[in-house]
C-alpha cells in the first residue's frame, strides 16, 4: 500500500501547497502563482483518472493526455461553476475548488487501492511503459502547453489595473447655470489616491486643484464658477485629471461645451 500510493500522496501535498499559496499569494504575484499550476493543467486530471481506470495498465501517453485534457475541463466547468455564485470567480476560489476536488478524489482512491490490498506492492509509475517515439511526442506537447503558457502570463501581465477613477463635469442648474459647472471625481482604485485636476477654458486654466486626497470609494464635488461666457460662439471647458506618477499625462479628460 505504501509503494503503490505515492503517486497520489503526492498529488495530496501539492495540492494542498497549491491551494495554501492561492489563498494567501497577492493575485499579481506571477511567479508564486506558477507553483499553483500543476493544479490546473495536471494534478484534477491525474486522480479522476487513477479512479476512473483502477487496476488498469495505462500507457503514460494516454495517462498525460488524459491528465491534461480533464483537467482543463475541471477547471473551466469550476470557474463557470463560481461565477453563478454570489461571490463571483476570484483567483482563490478558482484554484480552491478544483483543489478540493482532487483531495476528495485522492482520498477515494487510496481507500480503493487500500481495499484492493495488493499482493505485489510497487510504485504506481511503475506500470507505465514509455517508448522513445511516444515521448519525443510528450516532449513536444509539453513545449507547446509551456509556449501557451507563457504568452498567457505575459498577457496577463500587461491588462490595465482592475481599479478605475469617475470624472465628470455638468452644467450647474439654477439661475446661472450658464456660468457654472459641476465637477466631480469618485476614486474607484483599490487604493487610495491622491490626484490633481485642472479645468481650462478657452486652452487657458481658470481653476486647478493641486491635491484631491481620496480614500477607496470616496468621492469629491464641487460647483465652480467660470468666466462670463461669449455672445457669439460656444466656449470649450476640459476638466483634465492628473495622477501624481504621470503628472504630464491626464488619466482622465471630460470636455463641455458652455452654449451662449
Amino acid at each position: 500500500m505504501k509503494y503503490r500510493s505515492m503517486d497520489m500522496l503526492a498529488v495530496i501535498a501539492l495540492t494542498c501547497i497549491a491551494i495554501t499559496l492561492a489563498c494567501t499569494v497577492p493575485a499579481n504575484d506571477v511567479a508564486v502563482r506558477i507553483l499553483t499550476l500543476p493544479l490546473v493543467f495536471f494534478l484534477p486530471g491525474y486522480a479522476l483518472s487513477a479512479l476512473l481506470f483502477s487496476g488498469q495498465t495505462q500507457d503514460i501517453v494516454e495517462r498525460v493526455a488524459f491528465s491534461l485534457g480533464s483537467s482543463l475541463i475541471l477547471v473551466i466547468l469550476s470557474g463557470l461553476v463560481l461565477n453563478l455564485t454570489s461571490d463571483g470567480l476570484s483567483a482563490g476560489s478558482w484554484i480552491a475548488l478544483p483543489g478540493m476536488i482532487t483531495l476528495v478524489v485522492s482520498v477515494a482512491v487510496l481507500l480503493r487501492r487500500q481495499g484492493q490490498n495488493a499482493a505485489n506492492p510497487q510504485w504506481v509509475g511503475s506500470r507505465y511503459s514509455f517508448p522513445t517515439g511516444q515521448g519525443l511526442l510528450l516532449a513536444l506537447a509539453a513545449l507547446i502547453l509551456g509556449g501557451a503558457l507563457a504568452l498567457s502570463i505575459s498577457g496577463a501581465g500587461q491588462q490595465p489595473y482592475p481599479g478605475f477613477t469617475q470624472l465628470w463635469m455638468l452644467p450647474a442648474s439654477g439661475v446661472h447655470a450658464k456660468d457654472s459647472v459641476q465637477l466631480g471625481v469618485k476614486n474607484m482604485e483599490k487604493t487610495a489616491m491622491d490626484y490633481r485636476l485642472v479645468v481650462n477654458m478657452g486652452g487657458k486654466v481658470i481653476k486647478q486643484w493641486s491635491s484631491l486626497d481620496l480614500r477607496v470609494g470616496e468621492n469629491w464635488q464641487t460647483t465652480l464658477a467660470v468666466p462670463a461666457v461669449g455672445q457669439n460662439s460656444p466656449v470649450l471647458v476640459e476638466a483634465l485629471l492628473y495622477r501624481p506618477n504621470t503628472p504630464t499625462t491626464p488619466y482622465r479628460h471630460v470636455e463641455l461645451w458652455l452654449a451662449t
